[in-house]
């Protein structure tokens, strides 16, 4: 699947069998859980995230309207329908895939299910649609973040020369991890030092393939554009990274098809 969001420049988006009820003793309480949402506390007073064996359960609803998604339950046919602008995410309680506008079809390996009269989606639901979530159990927060939120934090941490703060967010503390990061220095410092003042994205296009996530932005620069090129895993740790120059021709064409 591919989502594509055109931003404003100098801005960035910070603001996405059959039916069972939850057996009791699968279900453990996890009050203590926190969803953090494209940085921000998620507040689910009501519906806290619970641990279902293995599986870490999320609100549906709430979650998807902080993504601005418009949810509609169709409880003759267990039909769910998120919607928002163009984007349409199309399931049911009871199946195994997602149908993304209407055309790409992916599998979720983990069930959705419905406790105290609300609808709960594992946390690889939203992976499943394009997001990047993962869970720490050492912090006990749960981290849902678009595409183009994480390109556009990694790119303002580059802009604003923070590398030690982009490590400890984004990399791992290993050796290898750190002649990563002085590599990334190095080519950030390479185009964008000529290039001129960062203004901002202009495009952002991602997909998944493999557990790995590609993100390609189109950045603004003073005097020209580039092309930011990230590779996350489904923990949100970056394990690629390139910045090429966009030729001028390239820059008149346009936003990202």
């Amino acid at each position: 699947m591919k989502i594509k969001i055109a931003t404003v420049i100098l801005s960035i988006l910070l603001l996405a069998a059959g039916l069972g009820l939850l057996p009791p003793q699968r279900a453990q309480a996890a009050d203590h859980i926190k969803v953090i949402l494209n940085g921000q506390l998620l507040q689910l007073d009501e519906s806290a995230p619970y641990k279902s064996g293995s599986n870490l359960m999320i609100p549906l609803r709430e979650t998807a309207e902080a993504l601005k998604y418009t949810t509609t339950y169709q409880g003759s046919t267990g039909q769910i329908q998120l919607t928002r602008f163009k984007d349409t995410i199309d399931f049911k309680l009871s199946g195994d895939e997602v149908l993304l506008n209407g055309k790409d079809k992916v599998v979720l390996n983990d069930k959705i299910e419905v406790r105290q009269k609300r609808i709960y989606v594992p946390l690889s639901f939203f992976n499943a649609i394009g997001l990047i979530a993962a869970y720490s159990p050492g912090t006990g927060q749960a981290e849902i973040y678009a595409p183009e939120v994480t390109a556009g934090a990694v790119t303002g941490l580059l802009a604003a020369g923070k590398y030690q703060e982009l490590q400890e967010r984004y990399l791992s503390n290993t050796a290898s991890q750190q002649a990563f990061l002085q590599l990334i220095q190095k080519t950030w410092e390479s185009v964008a030092l000529p290039a001129g003042n960062y203004f901002g994205m202009k495009t952002t296009d991602s997909h998944w393939a493999q557990d790995e996530m590609t993100i390609q932005s189109v950045l603004i620069f003073a005097k020209s554009e580039a092309t930011l090129t990230l590779t996350v895993d489904t923990t949100g740790k970056i394990t690629g990274l390139t910045l090429a120059p966009l030729a001028a021709s390239e820059a008149a064409a346009g936003p990202l098809q």
